[in-house]
């Protein structure tokens, strides 16, 4: 009967070794992704842009290297082509026939207004904002090359860097896909970026395009990526 139980319990833990070893690196970086955007919508007139990014991200969003629970998010950002000096603003985001009040407040960081509406309104294909008497009607970007396909390129890309933040069947880093343009009030042109950051600190990014996957900039081995 022991000798039957050892055998049986041998027997699982090959299995589990099997079960990780079989385990590819895209999925690694599924399952550990700190941010992805999956949607994103754009828009501008004679005084602002305006984003929305759709996607999930970590509950607790830290960059440490450890990817946790995801949520979804929907965040909006505006930019001023002007300077604005004002702590936050009030505005309407209409989709349809919903309108609500929302309020976004300034990063200094970036320059720009900033909120997080995935619990105020449903979002279709375009929807408006509606800004000291301004209207920006934001288009959904359907790009040639998506996220998944971002995910895809990235992993092949990047697949020598990704393996090693393997141990044993634990991948030690977390990922972010994110929409991204070449300089600050230039949406010409939009990218894909794909960064991956691990336990030291230490990370690694791929920019691909939007239109063909093409690789456009590889760095390996930035610290406080």
């Amino acid at each position: 009967m022991f000798k039957k139980a050892l055998v049986s319990l041998s027997l699982l833990f090959v299995l589990f070794g099997v079960s990780a070893c079989g385990k590819t690196i895209d999925k690694y970086v599924q399952d550990n992704m700190a941010e992805i955007t999956k949607e994103y919508y754009f828009g501008e007139n004679d005084t602002m842009f305006v984003t929305l990014s759709v996607g999930e991200r970590e509950s607790d969003y830290l960059l440490n290297g450890q990817a946790t629970e995801a949520v979804g998010y929907s965040l909006l950002v505006i930019k001023f082509k002007e300077e604005n000096i004002l702590r936050a603003i009030t505005f309407e985001v209409q989709s349809g026939d919903s309108v609500v009040d929302v309020e976004a407040e300034y990063n200094s960081f970036n320059n720009s207004y900033m909120v997080d509406i995935v619990e105020d309104i449903t979002i279709g294909e375009s929807f408006s904002i509606i800004y000291d008497g301004q209207t920006v009607t934001l288009e959904k970007q359907n790009f040639a090359i998506n996220y998944e396909n971002a995910l895809q390129i990235a992993c092949e890309n990047l697949k020598d860097n990704l393996e090693e933040q393997k141990s044993y069947n634990h991948f030690n880093a977390e990922c972010y896909l994110r929409i991204m343009s070449e300089k600050d009030n230039d949406f010409s042109d939009l990218y894909w970026c794909f960064t991956c950051l691990n336990y030291e600190g230490e990370g690694f990014s791929v920019i691909i395009s939007t239109t063909d996957g093409s690789i456009l900039a590889n760095s390996e081995d930035e610290e406080n990526v």
